[in-house]
């Protein structure tokens, strides 16, 4: 019910923009420091165009990390006493 709030805004705030791309604020806020995500300002306040950021979001925008793969010992590992 919270989502469907989405469909019927056309310029969400940063508070929206996050609830809505699921990401934290600071995330966003790197974002647009280094102009990866779109987004226009009304006044002094940023505003997200939901059109845009679901364009953005269908080109590549949002990339998943992947983390490397955690190294493994070579050798064997004695627990206890042994």
């Amino acid at each position: 019910m919270k989502d469907m709030f989405f469909y019927f805004t056309k310029h969400m705030t940063v508070k929206m923009a996050c609830e809505y791309l699921k990401v934290s604020r600071s995330t966003l806020g790197e974002w647009m420091k280094k102009g990866k995500i779109p987004f226009s300002k009304i006044g002094r306040s940023p505003r997200f165009d939901r059109d845009e950021l679901d364009q953005w979001i269908k080109s590549g925008g949002i990339k998943t990390v992947e983390l490397p793969p955690i190294p493994t010992l070579n050798r064997k590992v004695r627990y206890g006493n042994n």
